[in-house]
C-alpha cells in the first residue's frame, strides 16, 4: 500500500513539470486550432462610400474589409519573431506610413490590419517583433480603411480600382522553414465616393484680372485726387448644391507692408515711381487682408447645375507712401487664395 502511494505522488510531479516546460517554448506551437488560409484574400469593398465632412486631415468615412478566414492563435513563444511583410500596391505612397493617394483628388486611403483578438489597432507594415509571452497573437485578418482629406477639393466618382499585397509571418516550432509566411492579397479593389459635403474645387474663369489703373500726374497721386478703379473676382465652385451656401473666403499675398497696401513691382529700382503705393480695399471699404487668419468671405450669386458662384467686389486707387512723390513705372502684382468647405 504504501509503495502504491508513492508511485500516485511520482505521477502528479511528473505531470507539473511537463505542463511548465509547455507553457514556456522558445518558438510557437501550432494554432489552438485552424490556420489562415495562404493567401489570404482581401474582400471586396463596399460598392459606394458616402465621405461625411472633415477638415483636412481628417477622416471622411472608415470601414474594416474581411481577410481570409478565422483561425487560432499563437502565444507564450519566447524566441519567435513575427510581424508583417512590406506593401506592395498599384497605390500611390503619400510618405506617412499605410497612407496612399486613392487616385480620386483630395481623397487618401489609409491601411491598417488588426486581428479579432488581442490586436485591436490597427498597425501598418512593415514591422516586426519578437516574442509572444502576455498575449495570444492572432492572424491579422481584417483590414482597416480610412479615407483621409487631403486637400481643399474633394472629388467623387469611381475610384481607380487596386491591388495591395503584403504578408503575416511568424516563427514556428512545426513548419520548415521555421518562419511561416501568410500571404495577403487583394486585387482589383475599388469604391465610388459620394457625398455632399464639400466641393471638388472652386476657380476663376479668368485666369488672370488686369486692372488698367490709367496714367495719373504725381501731384494728383500726392493732392489725393485720384479716382478708384473697381475689379472683381468671381469664382466658380463645382461638385456642390447645399440647400445653405457654404462660405468661399480670400485672401491675397504680394509685396505688402500692412493690409490694403500693395507695393509697387521693383520699387526703389531707377524708373519705378518713388512715394507711391496702391490702396486696396472692398466694396465695403474694408482692407484687403494679406493673411489668412483674415481671409473674408466673397458673396454668393447664384447657383447652376453642379455649381454654385460666388463674387468678390473691390477697388483700388494710388496712394503716397512719404512726403516726395516721383513719376515713374507704377505696376503691382496682386496674388489671390481661396479657401472653401
Amino acid at each position: 500500500m504504501k509503495t502504491l502511494r508513492q508511485v500516485g505522488l511520482l505521477a502528479l510531479s511528473l505531470g507539473c513539470i511537463m505542463g511548465t516546460s509547455a507553457y514556456a517554448a522558445d518558438y510557437c506551437d501550432r494554432p489552438s486550432y485552424g490556420k489562415p488560409n495562404n493567401p489570404s484574400n482581401i474582400a471586396s469593398l463596399p460598392a459606394i462610400t458616402t465621405l461625411k465632412y472633415a477638415p483636412i486631415g481628417g477622416v471622411m468615412a472608415s470601414y474594416q474589409v474581411a481577410v481570409g478566414r478565422r483561425s487560432g492563435g499563437w502565444s507564450w513563444c519566447s524566441q519567435s519573431e513575427w510581424g508583417m511583410a512590406e506593401v506592395v500596391t498599384s497605390l500611390t505612397s503619400r510618405g506617412s506610413q499605410g497612407l496612399y493617394d486613392s487616385g480620386v483628388p483630395g481623397v487618401g486611403i489609409r491601411i491598417g490590419h488588426i486581428s479579432e483578438e488581442g490586436w485591436y489597432t490597427p498597425s501598418f507594415p512593415p514591422f516586426l517583433f519578437k516574442g509572444i509571452t502576455s498575449a495570444v497573437i492572432m492572424f491579422p485578418r481584417v483590414l482597416t480603411i480610412d479615407f483621409v482629406r487631403t486637400d481643399i477639393g474633394v472629388g467623387k466618382g469611381d475610384m481607380p480600382s487596386f491591388n495591395y499585397k503584403t504578408s503575416f509571418f511568424i516563427d514556428t516550432s512545426y513548419t520548415t522553414p521555421r518562419r511561416a509566411v501568410y500571404a495577403i492579397e487583394g486585387s482589383g479593389l475599388k469604391t465610388k465616393f459620394e457625398h455632399n459635403a464639400f466641393f471638388t474645387t472652386c476657380y476663376t474663369p479668368k485666369s488672370s484680372t488686369e486692372v488698367n489703373m490709367g496714367r495719373p500726374a504725381a501731384e494728383q497721386v500726392k493732392r489725393g485726387s485720384v479716382q478708384d478703379f473697381p475689379f472683381a473676382l468671381d469664382v466658380v465652385c463645382n461638385g456642390l448644391n447645399p440647400t445653405v451656401k457654404p462660405p468661399v473666403k480670400v485672401y491675397f499675398e504680394g509685396n505688402s507692408v500692412r493690409d490694403g497696401v500693395l507695393n509697387l513691382n521693383g520699387v526703389g529700382q531707377p524708373g519705378v515711381a518713388k512715394g507711391v503705393a496702391i490702396s486696396l480695399s472692398n466694396d465695403k471699404n474694408v482692407a484687403l487682408p494679406f493673411s489668412k487668419a483674415k481671409a473674408v468671405a466673397l458673396d454668393w450669386q447664384a447657383s447652376g447645375p453642379g455649381t454654385e458662384m460666388y463674387r468678390f467686389a473691390a477697388k483700388a486707387r494710388y496712394v503716397t507712401t512719404g512726403a516726395e512723390v516721383a513719376a515713374g513705372k507704377a505696376d503691382a502684382t496682386l496674388t489671390y487664395v481661396l479657401e472653401y468647405n
